[in-house]
């Protein structure tokens, strides 16, 4: 990796531990926010990533008890994320925003398929999914937490 990106993670995670003395940053092998107080990082990899998951910690916001609600959260982490962009003077790539939303837009259509007819169920609040066409119910395959 070049000196100056690495460079420029260090500065900014500087200013975040200044900005935000009541969180704990640490390096770790991948980007998560674990609240309440703690994000872990990649050593000098992805200044959006980390953003994002500070996103996270400023919306206030981490639990769901659905799929498309699990889509609403990372959705807003990624509009805080562009809003300290925007504080902090860098870039924001929102099509690199958009391709990291996709994946939970696909868990969401892929868990919501019916494993009976494959037409899109609905989720209820007990995340069980539900077929209008042919009654199935089924839990989704996947799961985000």
């Amino acid at each position: 990796m070049p000196k100056s990106k690495k460079n420029a993670q260090n500065n900014l995670l500087a200013r975040l531990r200044q900005d935000y003395p009541d969180l704990t940053f640490i390096s770790g092998d991948r980007y998560l926010f674990h609240p309440p107080t703690t994000i872990q990082y990649v050593d000098a990899d992805d200044y959006l990533l980390l953003l994002h998951e500070l996103g996270h910690y400023l919306i206030g916001q981490n639990d769901y008890n659905q799929d498309v609600e699990l889509l609403q959260i990372e959705s807003a982490a990624w509009a805080k994320a562009k809003e300290l962009c925007a504080k902090y003077h860098l870039t924001f790539d929102e099509s690199y925003a958009e391709s990291r939303l996709d994946s939970y837009r696909d868990l969401l259509h892929y868990n919501s398929l019916c494993p009976n007819c494959s037409l899109n169920g609905y989720e209820d609040e007990h995340q069980t999914y539900h077929c209008p066409l042919c009654g199935a119910s089924w839990r989704g395959k996947y799961q985000a937490k």
